[in-house]
């Protein structure tokens, strides 16, 4: 009893020697996107030059408004509490709000499954995923995902009787939430999340409904009041009330996926964003896809709330009139088994984080291809061909978890339905979970989706699977009792 009481405890620590020993070993991951942060965290630091007035328009992407101030202020704290060991700070801080996050992932696994292992079991694939390269990197992912799920996992715990909320805890959940906004512009869209997980709670008790639409109504606007503040900043510095210009640069990839794939030609017509595609573009990578921006705004005068008016318009147009082509794209961006190998191979975790968060900054596992057995069969090694095995199996595995995942909550949900049953509460809190996950990722999908923007919805994912993994194993335990 003692032990499973003491589970999350030794769960914490172990994860915790273990990300500091990557920090130790490979010190903070830096990716082109930290030197931005980190020159306007020193633009912060600078009497607050980040915050003064521009010349707008003078630039299509004006780098400090481009990028949000949320992981600016970090950094620049950072540097303050330490100006020389200011960056293993930064990474130190992202791994214990990391720890929290899985903290009360656990414990409304625990929970809702009566099970401390199936908790542990959950946890486990979250704290050793692709999380281990974020939370290492200086970027504004790890804090983005960690207050994301620390918001809902919170909430989600309240719901299903974890613990009870004050109204200073609603109001600290609702000020998280709106300082990851600041993290991750696209975080507005999402705040229907916590307030379904608010609104449920509400239901769930009408005696007291009035007393908890009050916790709705005040997270949301604290919410509104940081996005308005930020509003109101960027008023002061360009003229121009507005809360992100990151659609600038975002609106038009998947449009411009199209042509990269063959899907569709929608830059035919007489509008200027088409001209200037048409007269600049030769290639349509992303290096090229912000030439393409420099070259709208040279030709257009506008300003950058002008020019996202202009390829959001364009984005608008070419969904509408190349809708299969669209679909194909956003099909594409979901990629299917790029998703079910960041929520549980070991394998690729190790493979991402090599590659990308060490100096060797290559794959070290070999996957199963074509141009593999061709560089086995002229160099063979017994070593590569069982790496190879292994990386097939593991995923083999994941993709079948991850199918389970998708399509398995979803079918029990119907079947419940269906079969006018009563939903438990784990199925309930699984059926949600999946919600959250494919919200997410079909809104990345719709224009541009990594890895990086799956983190805040691994552990959704991850706790379906053990979901599923208990469901199944449920079904067999009655398969064999009948059969007896």
């Amino acid at each position: 009893m003692r032990a499973t009481r003491d589970m999350p405890v030794y769960l914490l620590l172990g994860i915790a020697l273990f990300k500091f020993g990557i920090l130790v070993l490979v010190g903070p991951s830096t990716w082109p996107d930290t030197g931005l942060y980190v020159a306007f965290s020193d633009a912060i630091l600078d009497h607050g030059r980040a915050f003064a007035a521009v010349a707008w328009g003078a630039e299509a992407v004006p780098p400090f408004i481009f990028r949000l101030a949320g992981y600016p202020l970090i950094l620049a704290a950072a540097k303050l509490l330490s100006p020389v060991h200011w960056e293993s700070l930064v990474v130190a801080s992202q791994g214990a709000l990391n720890g929290v996050a899985i903290w009360l992932m656990f414990k409304v696994a625990e929970r809702v499954f009566r099970s401390a292992a199936a908790a542990l079991a959950a946890t486990i694939l979250y704290a050793f995923s692709g999380s281990i390269l974020w939370d290492n990197s200086l970027l504004s992912d790890s804090i983005y995902a960690s207050l994301f799920n620390i918001v809902v996992f919170a909430l989600l715990g309240q719901l299903v009787g974890c613990w009870r909320l004050s109204r200073l805890g609603n109001a600290g959940l609702a000020a998280l939430w709106g300082y990851s906004i600041l993290m991750r512009d696209s975080g507005i869209y999402f705040t229907f999340l916590p307030v379904i997980l608010l609104l449920a709670d509400t239901a769930s008790n009408s005696r007291v409904m009035q007393h908890r639409l009050d916790r709705v109504i005040v997270f949301l606007l604290i919410v509104a009041s940081t996005v308005g503040a930020y509003v109101l900043l960027n008023w002061h510095r360009t003229g121009e009330a507005f809360f992100s210009i990151a659609g600038v640069e975002n609106w038009l990839r998947p449009i411009f996926d199209m042509v990269r794939y063959g899907y569709a030609q929608p830059f035919t017509g007489d509008d200027l964003v088409s001209q200037t595609v048409r007269e600049t573009m030769t290639e349509y990578d992303f290096p090229a896809q912000l030439q393409f921006i420099a070259a709208l705004h040279a030709r257009c005068h506008c300003t950058p709330t002008q020019i996202q008016s202009l390829v959001f318009g364009k984005y608008l147009s070419s969904v509408w009139h190349h809708p299969v082509a669209y679909a194909r794209v956003v099909v594409a961006n979901f990629n299917y088994l790029g998703l079910s190998s960041n929520l549980a191979d070991p394998m690729a975790t190790a493979n991402q984080f090599v590659q990308y968060g060490t100096p060797i900054g290559r794959r070290i596992i070999p996957g199963l291809s074509i141009r593999q057995l061709l560089l086995l069969k002229e160099h063979f090694s017994a070593a590569r061909l069982m790496l190879m095995i292994l990386s097939t199996i593991s995923t083999t595995l994941c993709a079948l978890l991850f199918t389970l995942f998708l399509f398995g909550i979803p079918f029990h949900g119907l079947r419940v339905w269906r079969g006018r049953e009563t939903m438990t509460e784990p199925l309930a809190t699984a059926s949600f979970l999946w919600f959250v996950f494919m919200s997410v990722s079909l809104a990345f999908s719709m224009v541009h989706y990594e890895a990086r923007h799956a983190l805040p919805v691994l552990p959704a994912a991850q706790l379906g699977i053990v979901y599923m993994l208990l469901r199944l194993k449920e079904y067999g335990s009655t398969r064999t009792v009948t059969m007896n």
